[in-house]
């Protein structure tokens, strides 16, 4: 958990001021990183896995809007998955997905 915290941070702090148009290449470090930590952490890796993308997909998205100066709830209109929720219905139930996915994982593990 504190080491998905810290990548997460690590990794808004990388892309503060940059605009990416293909945010695959990042998308398959960063779940390969994730993977790499779910792996080496106690406990089951397909739990600790869906832990770990749980708290960088909470975190980190607002992580970059504060660190760039933007409302911490800001969706940008770059990213399939920003434009997939904006399409739902914009940040009120990405937020409510993302903490219940979160407490999901806590409560499995």
């Amino acid at each position: 958990m504190i080491l998905t915290t810290l990548f997460t941070f690590l990794s808004a702090l990388y892309d503060n001021g940059k605009r990416f148009r293909n945010h695959i290449p990042r998308f398959i470090f960063r779940a390969i990183v994730v993977t790499i930590i779910s792996y080496f952490s106690a406990g089951n890796f397909l739990i600790n896995f869906a832990q770990n993308t749980a708290i960088f997909y909470l975190l980190f998205d607002y992580t970059l809007n504060i660190l760039e100066g933007r409302k911490w709830n800001y969706q940008g209109q770059t990213s399939e998955i920003d434009k997939l929720w904006t399409k739902v219905g914009g940040w009120i139930p990405q937020l409510i997905f993302k903490i219940v996915f979160l407490i999901t994982t806590i409560y499995l593990q």
